[in-house]
């Protein structure tokens, strides 16, 4: 074919190959082989293997196009960018397969994003109603991963719909509430009040108790004197019985001398009577005599008389010493029946000052209890405005929740 190739011919040969292979392994990026044999059918020959070596380049650089966008695609890709495609060709078939294959993923892919990327825009802005059309040649973990965007939308709009229901169960119960603790501060601080009053009431009762119980000790010992006084009393009753019977023993024995001195009177005036006669009798002689019998006659008619009046004035205090007894044994009766009151007056003041101490100690402890009542009803009264507060709060933070849930849109 080449005749007899010369020495020159081949290494003419080789070095074209040589420089075909540095080509061909990217050692040189051009190909440009100008040297000539002296063997015209060499040369045809390089000359031909020129021209597939420059149809060899012109592919291999289509190829290097079509690669170097899919190195800038991949790494768009790794950057999260899906809108860029392979637009080069080439007539190399695997990398024309791998160029279909990329741009047919880059669509899948797009396609996914701008659907997920969709419905978790929704889902930022609390609408969770839409769910995401999953490409059915997905598998694996994107698969995973569009169900579970899909599996967040139930689950968000579950959780929308269970805090709509909740906030308006809470609204409505926290008005309930509102009402109620309303209610109870203002009893609470009604109440407060009342104890107030009913603690100054008390306080009052308390200090009457303590004075009647002061009084009950003054009482009993008052009390205590006047039984004092009323044995006095009654023993001076006794003695003045006593003196009583004195003076009528002393007003018989007055009686008793008066009658002997009304016989001697009355023996007296018969005497003076027989010497008037024997004076008259004598005649001149017993004159002198009649007149002394006249003046003792006189004398024992004075004497009857005043002895008559001694007995009617002793009768008299004799009658007035009976009635003084009379009135001594009653003195002394009254006082016995006052002395019996008075012990029985005392043994009850004695009770009414033991049972004022007992009530008075009552009392003070229900004053002390009133009192700690007190404080702990204006403490109460105070939980209770800070809870009417919080309840407040609790209503706004209900009728908050129950707007910005009612904003969430879902199924």
């Amino acid at each position: 074919m080449f005749g007899m190739a010369s020495q020159k011919d081949l290494e003419v040969m080789d070095k074209f190959f040589n420089e075909f292979l540095e080509f061909v392994t990217n050692k040189k990026n051009k190909f440009n082989f100008k040297q000539q044999s002296s063997n015209a059918n060499v040369n045809k020959l390089l000359e031909s293997w020129s021209e597939k070596t420059k149809e060899l380049d012109a592919r291999m650089k289509d190829d290097m196009r079509v690669m170097g966008e899919i190195v800038l695609t991949t790494d768009k890709i790794e950057q999260g960018i899906f809108k860029c495609r392979i637009h080069s060709d080439t007539k190399n078939p695997m990398i024309t397969t791998l160029k279909i294959n990329m741009n047919k993923m880059l669509d899948v892919t797009e396609d996914t994003m701008n659907e997920l990327s969709k419905v978790l825009n929704l889902y930022a802005n609390d609408d969770f109603r839409e769910k995401i059309n999953i490409n059915p040649n997905l598998k694996e973990n994107m698969l995973d991963v569009m169900n579970s965007v899909n599996k967040l939308g139930d689950a968000l709009s579950t959780s929308a719909n269970q805090n709509l229901k909740n906030g308006k169960h809470l609204e409505l119960n926290s008005a309930t509430m509102k009402e109620s603790v309303n209610n109870l501060a203002d009893k609470a601080n009604q109440q407060a009040a009342s104890l107030e009053e009913t603690a100054a009431a008390v306080e009052e009762i308390t200090s009457i108790t303590r004075n009647n119980a002061n009084n009950a000790v003054q009482m009993s010992k008052l009390g205590g004197k006047v039984q004092t006084a009323v044995s006095d009393g009654m023993s001076l009753a006794d003695q003045t019985s006593k003196a009583m019977d004195n003076i009528n023993d002393q007003v018989s024995a007055i009686n008793e001398a008066i009658t002997v001195i009304d016989q001697i009177a009355f023996q007296t005036n018969i005497l003076s009577l027989n010497a008037a006669v024997e004076a008259a009798t004598a005649g001149e002689a017993g004159k002198g005599f009649a007149v002394v019998a006249q003046e003792v006659r006189n004398l024992a008619s004075r004497s009857a008389e005043a002895a008559n009046e001694i007995k009617n004035l002793v009768e008299n205090a004799a009658t007035k010493a009976n009635e003084g007894k009379k009135v001594s044994d009653q003195m002394i009766q009254g006082y016995e029946s006052l002395n019996v009151n008075f012990t029985e007056t005392i043994k009850l003041i004695e009770d009414v000052s033991s049972a004022s101490k007992e009530q008075m100690t009552g009392i003070e402890q229900i004053n002390d209890s009133v009192t700690l009542l007190d404080r702990v009803t204006q403490e109460n009264a105070n939980e209770a405005s800070s809870v009417a507060e919080i309840a407040q709060d609790v209503s706004k933070l209900a009728t908050n929740l129950v707007a910005e849930a009612s904003t969430k849109k879902f199924n």
